[in-house]
Protein backbone atom coordinates (compact mmCIF):
# COMPACT_ATOMS: atom_id res chain seq x y z
CA UNK A 1 0.00 0.00 0.00
CA UNK A 2 1.09 3.85 -1.35
CA UNK A 3 1.59 5.90 1.89
CA UNK A 4 0.70 9.66 1.80
CA UNK A 5 3.44 11.03 0.30
CA UNK A 6 4.35 8.47 -2.23
CA UNK A 7 0.14 8.20 -3.36
CA UNK A 8 0.42 12.16 -3.52
CA UNK A 9 3.49 12.36 -5.69
CA UNK A 10 4.53 15.10 -2.50
CA UNK A 11 8.60 14.46 -3.38
CA UNK A 12 7.96 15.55 -7.03
CA UNK A 13 5.14 17.83 -6.46
CA UNK A 14 6.99 19.99 -4.13
CA UNK A 15 9.96 20.36 -6.15
CA UNK A 16 8.03 22.40 -8.95
CA UNK A 17 8.22 25.73 -7.50
CA UNK A 18 11.38 27.37 -8.73
CA UNK A 19 11.72 30.89 -8.18
CA UNK A 20 13.90 32.70 -10.59
CA UNK A 21 14.32 35.79 -8.99
CA UNK A 22 15.72 37.79 -6.18
CA UNK A 23 11.87 38.57 -4.66
CA UNK A 24 11.99 34.72 -4.10
CA UNK A 25 8.82 34.73 -1.49
CA UNK A 26 6.92 36.76 -3.65
CA UNK A 27 7.55 34.87 -6.43
CA UNK A 28 6.63 31.29 -4.98
CA UNK A 29 3.54 32.56 -3.36
CA UNK A 30 2.77 33.55 -7.28
CA UNK A 31 3.73 30.22 -8.92
CA UNK A 32 2.05 28.13 -6.42
CA UNK A 33 -1.64 29.99 -6.80
CA UNK A 34 -0.90 29.52 -10.71
CA UNK A 35 -0.38 25.82 -9.81
CA UNK A 36 -2.88 25.97 -7.88
CA UNK A 37 -5.41 27.24 -10.64
CA UNK A 38 -4.23 24.94 -13.12
CA UNK A 39 -5.20 22.00 -10.93
CA UNK A 40 -8.52 23.22 -10.28
CA UNK A 41 -8.85 23.52 -14.22
CA UNK A 42 -7.73 20.26 -14.52
CA UNK A 43 -10.72 19.43 -12.02
CA UNK A 44 -13.19 21.53 -13.93
CA UNK A 45 -12.64 20.03 -17.09
CA UNK A 46 -12.95 16.30 -15.88
CA UNK A 47 -16.82 17.89 -13.99
CA UNK A 48 -17.88 19.77 -17.35
CA UNK A 49 -16.85 16.81 -19.49
CA UNK A 50 -19.27 14.73 -17.31
CA UNK A 51 -21.48 17.19 -17.31
CA UNK A 52 -21.97 17.12 -21.07
CA UNK A 53 -22.48 13.69 -20.99
CA UNK A 54 -25.05 13.57 -18.63
CA UNK A 55 -26.82 15.69 -20.55
CA UNK A 56 -26.42 14.11 -23.61
CA UNK A 57 -27.63 10.97 -22.00
CA UNK A 58 -30.74 12.96 -20.62
CA UNK A 59 -29.43 12.97 -16.82
CA UNK A 60 -30.26 16.38 -15.95
CA UNK A 61 -29.84 15.42 -12.01
CA UNK A 62 -26.21 14.18 -12.53
CA UNK A 63 -24.96 17.42 -14.58
CA UNK A 64 -26.54 19.87 -11.85
CA UNK A 65 -24.17 17.73 -9.57
CA UNK A 66 -20.81 17.97 -11.85
CA UNK A 67 -21.90 21.63 -12.35
CA UNK A 68 -22.34 22.61 -8.73
CA UNK A 69 -19.23 21.15 -8.21
CA UNK A 70 -17.25 23.34 -11.10
CA UNK A 71 -18.87 25.92 -9.02
CA UNK A 72 -17.74 25.27 -5.61
CA UNK A 73 -13.94 24.85 -7.38
CA UNK A 74 -14.82 28.50 -9.03
CA UNK A 75 -15.69 29.96 -5.40
CA UNK A 76 -11.57 28.58 -4.50
CA UNK A 77 -10.32 29.78 -7.70
CA UNK A 78 -11.53 33.29 -6.88
CA UNK A 79 -11.07 33.15 -3.45
CA UNK A 80 -7.33 32.76 -3.59
CA UNK A 81 -6.38 35.53 -5.98
CA UNK A 82 -6.09 37.40 -2.54
CA UNK A 83 -2.69 35.76 -2.11
CA UNK A 84 -1.93 37.91 -5.51
CA UNK A 85 -3.50 40.96 -4.09
CA UNK A 86 -1.63 40.91 -1.09
CA UNK A 87 1.75 40.24 -2.70
CA UNK A 88 4.44 42.45 -1.17
CA UNK A 89 4.77 46.06 -3.24
CA UNK A 90 7.50 46.03 -5.60
CA UNK A 91 7.69 42.38 -5.16
CA UNK A 92 5.96 41.61 -8.82
CA UNK A 93 8.36 44.59 -10.16
CA UNK A 94 11.26 42.20 -9.14
CA UNK A 95 9.84 39.45 -10.23
CA UNK A 96 8.54 40.45 -13.11
CA UNK A 97 11.86 39.90 -15.91
CA UNK A 98 12.09 36.31 -14.56
CA UNK A 99 8.38 35.57 -16.06
CA UNK A 100 9.49 36.98 -20.01
CA UNK A 101 6.33 36.99 -22.17
CA UNK A 102 4.50 34.03 -19.61
CA UNK A 103 1.28 35.39 -19.55
CA UNK A 104 -1.66 33.66 -18.00
CA UNK A 105 -3.65 34.00 -21.34
CA UNK A 106 -1.45 31.35 -23.00
CA UNK A 107 -3.02 29.01 -20.34
CA UNK A 108 -4.48 26.09 -22.77
CA UNK A 109 -6.84 24.60 -19.83
CA UNK A 110 -8.75 27.75 -19.26
CA UNK A 111 -9.05 28.09 -23.07
CA UNK A 112 -10.12 24.58 -23.17
CA UNK A 113 -12.61 25.30 -19.66
CA UNK A 114 -14.44 28.17 -22.18
CA UNK A 115 -14.35 25.74 -25.25
CA UNK A 116 -16.46 23.11 -23.15
CA UNK A 117 -18.48 25.88 -21.96
CA UNK A 118 -19.79 27.30 -25.38
CA UNK A 119 -19.87 26.65 -28.67
CA UNK A 120 -19.65 30.62 -29.42
CA UNK A 121 -16.12 31.62 -28.52
CA UNK A 122 -12.78 29.85 -29.58
CA UNK A 123 -9.09 31.42 -28.89
CA UNK A 124 -5.93 30.04 -30.88
CA UNK A 125 -5.28 27.53 -27.67
CA UNK A 126 -8.70 25.81 -27.36
CA UNK A 127 -9.67 22.63 -28.92
CA UNK A 128 -11.04 23.60 -32.59
CA UNK A 129 -14.29 21.16 -31.98
CA UNK A 130 -15.42 19.69 -28.29
CA UNK A 131 -18.46 18.82 -27.47
CA UNK A 132 -19.82 22.32 -25.59
CA UNK A 133 -22.23 22.39 -22.61
CA UNK A 134 -24.12 24.99 -24.14
CA UNK A 135 -25.30 22.61 -26.98
CA UNK A 136 -25.39 19.72 -25.04
CA UNK A 137 -27.97 21.61 -22.95
CA UNK A 138 -29.88 22.83 -26.28
CA UNK A 139 -30.18 19.84 -27.19
CA UNK A 140 -31.39 17.96 -23.85
CA UNK A 141 -34.44 20.84 -23.86
CA UNK A 142 -35.16 19.88 -27.25
CA UNK A 143 -35.37 16.06 -26.19
CA UNK A 144 -37.42 17.10 -23.24
CA UNK A 145 -39.90 19.06 -25.58
CA UNK A 146 -38.65 22.53 -25.72
CA UNK A 147 -38.25 24.47 -28.93
CA UNK A 148 -34.07 25.41 -29.25
CA UNK A 149 -32.76 25.80 -32.84
CA UNK A 150 -29.47 25.43 -33.70
CA UNK A 151 -29.11 28.52 -35.76
CA UNK A 152 -26.67 31.41 -35.07
CA UNK A 153 -29.19 34.65 -36.11
CA UNK A 154 -30.37 37.13 -34.12
CA UNK A 155 -33.74 35.69 -34.45
CA UNK A 156 -32.94 31.76 -33.36
CA UNK A 157 -31.61 33.95 -30.38
CA UNK A 158 -34.51 35.87 -29.55
CA UNK A 159 -36.44 32.06 -29.65
CA UNK A 160 -34.36 30.15 -27.36
CA UNK A 161 -34.29 33.17 -24.95
CA UNK A 162 -38.18 32.50 -24.92
CA UNK A 163 -37.62 28.86 -24.52
CA UNK A 164 -35.91 29.35 -21.15
CA UNK A 165 -38.20 31.79 -19.84
CA UNK A 166 -40.84 29.15 -20.37
CA UNK A 167 -38.37 26.48 -18.71
CA UNK A 168 -38.56 29.13 -16.01
CA UNK A 169 -42.12 29.49 -15.62
CA UNK A 170 -43.38 25.94 -16.08
CA UNK A 171 -40.47 23.72 -14.90
CA UNK A 172 -39.17 25.26 -11.80
CA UNK A 173 -37.13 21.89 -11.21
CA UNK A 174 -33.97 20.62 -12.54
CA UNK A 175 -34.63 21.95 -16.16
CA UNK A 176 -34.84 25.66 -13.92
CA UNK A 177 -31.83 24.74 -11.76
CA UNK A 178 -29.58 23.79 -14.28
CA UNK A 179 -30.10 27.10 -15.79
CA UNK A 180 -29.52 28.70 -12.88
CA UNK A 181 -26.48 26.19 -12.41
CA UNK A 182 -25.13 27.47 -15.70
CA UNK A 183 -25.51 30.97 -14.87
CA UNK A 184 -23.45 30.86 -11.42
CA UNK A 185 -20.85 28.91 -14.14
CA UNK A 186 -20.93 32.31 -16.59
CA UNK A 187 -21.33 34.41 -13.48
CA UNK A 188 -18.21 32.80 -11.65
CA UNK A 189 -15.86 33.29 -14.75
CA UNK A 190 -16.56 37.13 -15.15
CA UNK A 191 -16.23 37.42 -11.09
CA UNK A 192 -13.05 35.42 -11.85
CA UNK A 193 -11.95 38.13 -14.48
CA UNK A 194 -12.91 41.05 -12.79
CA UNK A 195 -10.86 40.33 -9.44
CA UNK A 196 -8.00 39.26 -11.25
CA UNK A 197 -8.04 42.95 -13.49
CA UNK A 198 -8.06 44.26 -10.25
CA UNK A 199 -5.51 42.16 -9.06
CA UNK A 200 -2.99 43.36 -12.23
CA UNK A 201 -4.07 47.05 -11.23
CA UNK A 202 -2.55 46.69 -7.94
CA UNK A 203 0.35 45.38 -9.27
CA UNK A 204 1.18 46.63 -12.90
CA UNK A 205 -1.00 49.55 -13.18
CA UNK A 206 -1.29 51.08 -16.71
CA UNK A 207 1.99 49.19 -17.94
CA UNK A 208 2.55 46.62 -20.47
CA UNK A 209 1.21 43.07 -19.84
CA UNK A 210 3.47 40.37 -19.48
CA UNK A 211 2.40 38.87 -22.73
CA UNK A 212 2.90 41.98 -24.92
CA UNK A 213 -0.67 42.88 -24.60
CA UNK A 214 -1.97 46.37 -22.91
CA UNK A 215 -1.97 44.97 -19.70
CA UNK A 216 -5.40 46.30 -17.78
CA UNK A 217 -6.98 47.97 -20.59
CA UNK A 218 -6.52 44.32 -22.14
CA UNK A 219 -8.24 42.21 -19.27
CA UNK A 220 -11.13 44.68 -18.69
CA UNK A 221 -12.10 43.92 -22.40
CA UNK A 222 -12.58 41.13 -21.33
CA UNK A 223 -15.51 41.34 -18.79
CA UNK A 224 -18.16 42.13 -21.09
CA UNK A 225 -18.29 38.21 -22.18
CA UNK A 226 -20.62 36.06 -21.63
CA UNK A 227 -20.91 31.89 -22.05
CA UNK A 228 -25.01 32.65 -22.07
CA UNK A 229 -26.06 35.87 -22.88
CA UNK A 230 -29.25 34.22 -23.60
CA UNK A 231 -29.77 32.71 -20.35
CA UNK A 232 -28.45 36.30 -19.03
CA UNK A 233 -31.77 37.62 -21.22
CA UNK A 234 -34.04 35.17 -20.63
CA UNK A 235 -33.79 35.56 -16.80
CA UNK A 236 -33.74 39.36 -16.77
CA UNK A 237 -37.40 39.07 -18.69
CA UNK A 238 -38.44 36.66 -16.57
CA UNK A 239 -37.85 38.64 -13.37
CA UNK A 240 -39.36 41.76 -15.38
CA UNK A 241 -42.94 39.61 -15.25
CA UNK A 242 -43.09 38.64 -11.69
CA UNK A 243 -45.31 40.99 -9.42
CA UNK A 244 -43.88 42.77 -6.58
Amino acid sequence: MAGYSEYLKLDELLTLQQPRSRSGRTELAFILVHQVCELWFKLMITDLGLAIGALDEDDPATALRCLRRVHEVERLLIEQLILIDHLEPGGFADMRPALGTASAAESQQFATIVALSTSTRRTPQAPKRVRDLWSAFCDHLERAGFDMPAETSEAAGQHRMSTVVRVYREERGLLAELCEALLDHDHALVTWRHRHVLAAARHIGENPGTGGTDGVAYLQRSLSRRLYPELWSARTSFEATVPV
